[in-house]
């Protein structure tokens, strides 16, 4: 299966082609540029070096959200119009699944490890979710949580605190503050989303027509929050 993989839901992009699984071509940018600027770019560039079309793909994957409500509607846009022009479907994929499967773990037994993907939600909150680095297991859903918050729903998974805690992603200062117990936590605040862990995230999901494929934002944005004040 050929897949283009895409990412704008933080303050990078990313895109990569993989076929099986196979790595073809990918680029991450860090550029401080918006995404409306830098992302169809790269894309381009990252199919010129693979010397492949869209028409290509089998399907588009992109992540959905949580992270940049701008970031999410840019990528998703662009991949909508690109998936819709050439016949494709889209495969729907978490951002925080998407880091957590960037991430190599080379500090303990996957088995005995908890990784917790996070974005910066300003204001003490964060995007996060947690995961059992083993089997892939959801333990905290997804979710927009102030940090104190969150911290209490990931002391409360099972044996969390006899296990090693990887945080990792730019919310990782944010849970840091808050986390109130310490015991085997390492924090990892630049991780960001590769394509190869898109790639790795969309493995079971069902590709959609593009048309059904929603962003999952976790909560409202601040103009949405203004207006029912009112």
């Amino acid at each position: 299966m050929k897949l283009l993989c895409c990412d704008t839901s933080n303050s990078t992009c990313c895109a990569g082609i993989y076929e099986d699984g196979r790595e073809l071509s990918y680029e991450i940018s860090l550029e401080k540029k918006t995404h409306s600027e830098t992302f169809m770019p790269l894309v381009m560039r990252v199919l010129d070096n693979a010397d492949k079309k869209v028409a290509d793909m089998d399907a588009i994957a992109v992540t959905v959200g949580p992270g940049s409500f701008t970031g999410i509607r840019i990528g998703l846009s662009a991949v909508k119009g690109m998936a819709l022009a050439a016949g494709k479907n889209v495969i729907p994929v978490s951002a925080l699944k998407a880091l957590a499967m960037s991430v190599e773990n080379v500090v303990a037994d996957p088995s005995d490890t908890i990784i917790v993907p996070c974005f910066d939600a300003r204001n003490d909150r964060v995007f996060a979710a947690a995961y059992d680095d083993a089997t892939g297991e959801q333990l905290v859903p997804d979710g927009a949580f102030f940090n104190q918050d969150f911290t209490e729903l990931l002391s409360k998974v099972p044996k969390a605190d006899e296990k090693q805690i990887l945080v990792v992603g730019d919310g990782a200062d944010t849970v840091h503050k808050a986390l109130f117990f310490s015991h085997r936590v390492q924090y990892a605040g630049g991780a960001v989303i590769t394509p190869a862990g898109i790639c790795k995230a969309s493995k079971g999901i069902e590709p959609l027509n593009g048309a059904a494929v929603k962003a999952s934002y976790c909560a409202v944005s601040r103009a949405e929050r203004y207006k029912n004040e009112f």
